[in-house]
């Protein structure tokens, strides 16, 4: 743990993205909760023990900020589920000197408001685009379960999963690191496949082999990605062009436009009527079904079966997703995702053998934790309840993975004479002016690895 405390942040929202950042921000920053439903306030302190302060109270009577000192506030983050009462309580301390505001919105229609308003200082985060673009880096790399864009676009982070017929099946993670040096590097993989819960290890040693599904995390170079793609993975299984999306959301449609202009056959299911026809109206190129997403036969009916290349569960109900991706697992849809919002989801999406899951919590409250740590570090990915992707530049000579068993180095960009190079350094030991990418396997390692960076 760092010896004092980065910033002083209020939250106002004790919700899952509000419950989930005091947790993420407490050990690092002096945070104050606040929230009107004392319920959620005791829960989130009694779950996690954490070392915040609370106050329960309407946040809509500005009077309430009074009993804190706003002049030692560095940040204030607005996740209720209320758009305007987030908007509103930005505006009223974007006008206090110091303090940065940020706000959590629901709507996509709210994004252009502070500036409307005359508050472009406000930073705005919307979950939607978030998690469209995730979606839309899977279908750039559709033989990983999970992929994300880092350090600048230059390193794809890849979680994937090993299946019967993967050229992977046999081999040491010693053996494939040392055949992609400097080039693509698997970092870590499942302790048990069959567990619900995932948990990573690192295993460098040849005598551990990886086997059918296993789940491996892995960093690529983008320069080396067609090259890895080839080596590991039949072309023959990665043409995605029959695409089922469940839900009306704004993901929902994004995603859908998007997929139409990479030339992919889209239908959509929506449950509600006028919502079916505003996307009639807007998505010319889509096929809207109008149906409840969980109607097995209507699923059925519209091609939801062994040419479905993907199914995507993209409504704003967590329930009615993981329902209606079982059933295309059911009707045996090549691949599934599943967007949702509460983590206890999790384990259910992994049991249910819904191959692909992305969590809207982990996803905005990752890019606000790096929005607020920036100084001391360059980007936090969260991959899951665990695993996190730190990048940062490193001060001083540092041996990464003896800061603690759990942590493994990426890679790291250091600049040289022949310009800037992607390595993976034999020693294991980034050096003063690289570009650090270290992925944390649990949060001990983190908490380790953060006191370093924050030193």
């Amino acid at each position: 743990m760092a010896n004092s405390k980065s910033n002083n942040i209020i939250i106002l929202g004790a919700g899952s993205t509000g419950g989930f950042l005091a947790e993420e921000l407490s050990s690092e920053n002096d945070v104050t909760l606040i929230d009107r439903d004392v319920n959620k306030i005791n829960q989130i302190q009694t779950k996690n023990k954490l070392d915040i302060k609370t106050i329960c109270a309407d946040s809509a009577d500005l009077n309430i900020f009074e009993e804190i000192d706003l002049k030692s506030v560095d940040f204030f983050i607005a996740c209720t589920n209320d758009d305007k009462l987030n908007l509103l309580t930005a505006m009223y301390f974007e006008s206090i000197p110091g303090i940065q505001t940020l706000v959590v919105l629901k709507n996509n229609k709210y994004k252009d408001y502070p500036g409307k308003l005359g508050f472009p200082e406000i930073k705005t985060f919307y979950h939607g685009d978030i998690v469209s673009e995730k979606i839309m880096n899977l279908f750039e790399t559709p033989y990983s379960w999970e992929t994300d864009k880092i350090a600048d676009s230059r390193i794809l982070f890849l979680k994937i999963k090993i299946d019967e017929t993967s050229p992977l099946i046999g081999k040491s993670i010693y053996s494939l690191n040392k055949d992609g040096l400097n080039r693509w590097k698997f970092l870590a993989v499942t302790e048990d496949p069959s567990n619900q819960k995932l948990n990573f290890v690192k295993s460098n040693t040849p005598s551990t082999r990886l086997k059918k599904d296993d789940i491996v995390l892995a960093v690529v170079g983008l320069e080396s990605e067609t090259e890895f793609e080839q080596t590991y993975f039949s072309t023959d299984n990665l043409e995605l062009r029959n695409i089922f999306i469940v839900g009306g959301s704004y993901i929902a449609s994004n995603v859908a436009k998007r997929l139409v202009r990479k030339k992919c056959n889209v239908k959509l299911i929506v449950s509600d009527k006028a919502r079916a026809r505003e996307l009639s109206e807007e998505l010319s190129d889509v096929q809207i079904i109008l149906g409840e997403p969980t109607n097995e036969d209507l699923l059925k009916d519209n091609g939801v079966g062994k040419d479905c290349d993907y199914f995507l569960a993209l409504t704003d109900d967590d329930e009615i997703n993981v329902l209606s991706a079982l059933l295309s697992n059911k009707l045996k849809a090549k691949n599934s995702l599943v967007v949702y919002s509460k983590s206890e989801y999790q384990n259910v999406i992994n049991s249910i053998g819904a191959e692909r899951e992305i969590n809207t919590k982990y996803s905005i409250s990752g890019e606000i934790n790096s929005y607020i740590m920036r100084k001391s570090y360059s980007h936090e990915t969260i991959v899951d309840e665990n695993t996190k992707i730190f990048e940062f530049k490193a001060k001083e000579d540092l041996a990464v993975e003896k800061i603690s068993s759990d942590i493994s180095l990426a890679f790291v960009i250091r600049n040289t004479k022949d310009g800037s190079l992607i390595l993976d350094p034999e020693d294991g030991i980034a050096i003063k002016g690289d570009y650090v990418i270290a992925v944390t396997l649990n949060s001990d390692a983190e908490k380790s690895l953060e006191s370093k960076i924050l030193k």
